[in-house]
């Protein structure tokens, strides 16, 4: 196991912002591997904060994936994300880019159209959805919204023959992992029910990927009803049956065990915040392996494992439900690791695993267990009073305070996390009229019982301060990227947030610049040989050396024999036994 020292890390100072221009990064000359090309599994767990970790895994079975990762890891530390919008698409720009929203460009999840209407951040009107079956007139995604260079962007530009295969349930958990030239760049799409692809990256999927990408080949996952694998277990670690925890009814799956997919509203839909999503990815990640082994070129293959994630939305991350999840991931785990050491042999490949953020409990969970606690909790999970916000009413009170400002009018075109948006007529009006207005919102939403601070995007610096400054004004700095997203950022107190709606008023959310939000694990294991000399028990997680974003592509950059994409450079290495 490898030793980060404080002074080594302490060196690694961030790169300034990216410009608008992507450079390619520069190629480092090193010998090709005597026996395999490197093969490397980038995995993301959506959702996992490292308090989690830390509590749950060890309570996990000695067969499972997580602890034959601890066990044949080189390198665990504690990953602390550089920006105060914890979500997915960001936390993923990050991971893969090394940088910070304010270097990616990548500024939340989501984006209003010209209506005010809801749309992924990397919507794409240019971009269409392909399957199995060819391209289609639904619109899709790009990397379009992408500012800065991908570590399989560097990859590709220092090994052009290299095979990229990013994979996610989620069009924001692929994108990123995959790059801009990748072989292969899936998610889950409801309407199929199906993996797809868009025109952006391909006019057709792969055909080593079919099995995946025919439209409904997702309902074979959901033959079965959701029930506890291991009850005793679950018992043994929860309240069985569940008290109200602020668990949401996502499509008519139900708010406690057991979940009868089939019997959801809409099942493709539903599925997704059950385990079965991610024994479908991991399938098509095992197909992505099967082919991978029959290259002689280089391997980048990103699995973002989406299932923790939306179970811990729909049902909040102390649930029973989220425990089962964990579990049965950890069983998957174990199934996909052992098909690699099966396919590549255990000296064929190296994992380095992660999170794109955290959560905090639900509010009925944290006003019970951590509102008014006097002691101090490592992973800031403390609070005043937790509260779900509605991002309606937070426009309400932006349109409120314009009025109020400037006069009566149609000011605020909605809320979507983290910013206030206005029209394009407000942003147009002069500047005294446009300063009140800003003034006005953001003295309103910033005097909000839930809110800690509300921010003009304009006042924003043109440069943050170094990775190692994590207090609020450096977290919220690297969060904004000129105009991009919004015009006032707002900050929720801790244990507050913004619904996400899956379920309105249950469930949670994260989104934060708080430790329970931003702070996430990384594993890093090499390929093991005859002669590494492996842990007997599994490490422990507690008191691990803190690394910034930047790690999770430096460490593959350096697997790879390659240089890092720009916004890694100085980010630590974790790759070396």
């Amino acid at each position: 196991m490898i030793f980060i020292s404080a002074l080594a890390l302490g060196a690694c100072a961030r790169t300034p912002h990216q410009p608008a221009e992507v450079r390619a990064p520069v190629a480092r000359s090193t010998e090709p591997p005597a026996k395999h090309p490197p093969v490397v599994v980038a995995l993301v767990v959506d959702q996992l904060p490292m308090w989690m970790a830390v509590e749950r895994w060890k309570t996990l079975p000695a067969t499972g994936g997580f602890r034959k990762l601890l066990v044949e890891a080189n390198a665990i530390a504690e990953l602390h994300h550089g920006h105060a919008f914890n979500a997915t698409a960001p936390g993923h720009a990050a991971l893969f880019t090394g940088g910070p929203a304010h270097t990616s460009g990548v500024t939340a999840n989501g984006k209003l159209d010209a209506r005010g209407t809801y749309e992924s951040f990397l919507a794409d009107p240019t971009a269409h959805i392909v399957n199995a079956t060819g391209a289609s007139d639904r619109t899709s995604s790009s990397i379009a919204s992408l500012k800065a260079a991908t570590i399989a962007d560097s990859l590709k530009h220092a090994r052009p023959g290299a095979t990229v295969i990013s994979l996610s349930m989620k069009d924001r958990g692929a994108i990123f992992g995959g790059g801009r030239t990748s072989d292969a760049t899936l998610w889950f799409d409801s309407t199929s029910d199906a993996f797809v692809t868009s025109t952006a990256f391909a006019a057709s999927v792969p055909a080593w990927a079919a099995p995946i990408a025919t439209p409904g080949a997702a309902a074979k996952y959901r033959t079965e009803a959701w029930v506890p694998l291991d009850p005793k277990w679950l018992a043994a670690n929860t309240d069985l049956p569940a008290p109200d925890l602020g668990q949401g009814d996502f499509h008519g799956l139900g708010k406690k065990f057991p979940h009868d997919i089939a019997k959801a509203a809409k099942p493709a839909k539903a599925f997704v915040a059950t385990p079965f999503a991610d024994k479908m990815l991991l399938d098509a990640a095992i197909l992505a392996v099967d082919h991978v082994a029959k290259q002689s070129e280089p391997a980048l293959i990103a699995v973002s494992l989406s299932s923790t994630d939306y179970v811990g939305h729909m049902f909040g991350p102390d649930a029973p439900e989220a425990w089962d999840q964990m579990l049965r991931l950890d069983a998957e785990l174990a199934r996909f690791f052992a098909h690699l050491d099966e396919k590549l042999g255990k000296d064929g490949y190296s994992v380095v695993l992660s999170a794109d953020h955290g959560v905090p409990s639900t509010p009925e969970v944290m006003n019970q267990g951590f509102c008014g606690r006097p002691d101090a909790d490592k992973y800031e999970r403390r609070c005043e009073h937790a509260v779900r916000m509605r991002g309606s009413e937070l426009a309400k009170v932006a349109e409120d305070a314009v009025d109020r400002a400037v006069g009566s009018g149609e000011w605020v075109l909605g809320y979507v996390e983290p910013f206030v948006v206005f029209r394009p007529a407000t942003r147009a009006l002069p500047k005294d009229k446009l300063d009140a207005a800003v003034a006005a919102v953001a003295q309103s939403i910033g005097a909000l019982p839930t809110v800690a601070r509300a921010v003009d995007v304009r006042a924003n610096p043109a440069t943050c301060p170094p990775a190692k400054d994590e207090s609020l004004d450096a977290l919220v700095c690297r969060s904004i990227h000129g105009g991009t997203g919004g015009d006032v950022f707002v900050v929720p107190k801790p244990g507050c947030f913004v619904d996400a709606e899956y379920v309105e008023g249950d469930g949670v959310n994260h989104g934060t610049p708080y430790l329970f939000d931003r702070a996430v694990p990384i594993i890093v294991r090499a390929p093991v040989d005859a002669s590494v000399q492996l842990q007997e028990t599994m490490p422990s997680l507690e008191d691990r050396a803190i690394v910034d974003q930047r790690a999770y592509a430096a460490t593959i950059a350096a697997l790879f024999g390659i240089e890092p994409p720009e916004a890694a450079i100085g980010g630590a290495d974790l790759s070396k036994r």
